[in-house]
């Protein structure tokens, strides 16, 4: 599944103000935090789409590879499944940004009840469909 957005200004200038032109790491280019933000929205509109994900779900780990600077223009995050566990699942999400790879976010996501404050089994539906948009 791809989420595509649009990288505005507005988006990569919001702590200009405060930010000191030449300290380390300020750049003109969308942030780390704001690159996973666009992340998480893509993952969760991927799991709003498939059956059987109307329970919730925790992130307990995610793991990022940064790999160029985003800047302002289109940005595409293609999103798939790497792994399906008893009680988790990977999903990567894949940015890139005229072509060009950006970053790679590995999320790892439980299924979670949360009146019970534990990890519960996936379903057999919820398996079937994360394996079918499953890849390496």
């Amino acid at each position: 599944m791809r989420h595509s957005s649009t990288v505005t200004d507005d988006d990569i200038h919001p702590l200009t103000a405060e930010v000191d032109p030449t300290a380390p790491g300020y750049g003109n280019h969308l942030s780390f935090d704001a690159i996973l933000r666009r992340c998480g929205l893509a993952w969760t509109t991927f799991l709003n789409g498939l059956p059987g994900f109307g329970a919730g779900v925790i992130v307990p780990r995610l793991a990022v590879d940064y790999l160029s600077e985003v800047d302002t223009g289109p940005l595409d995050i293609d999103v798939h499944v790497t792994k399906v566990g008893t009680t988790s699942f990977t999903i990567r999400c894949a940015v890139t940004q005229e072509g060009r790879q950006c970053a790679n976010v590995d999320v790892v996501l439980v299924s979670f009840d949360y009146s019970g404050r534990t990890p519960q089994p996936l379903t057999d539906e919820q398996r079937v469909h994360l394996n079918h948009h499953a890849r390496d």
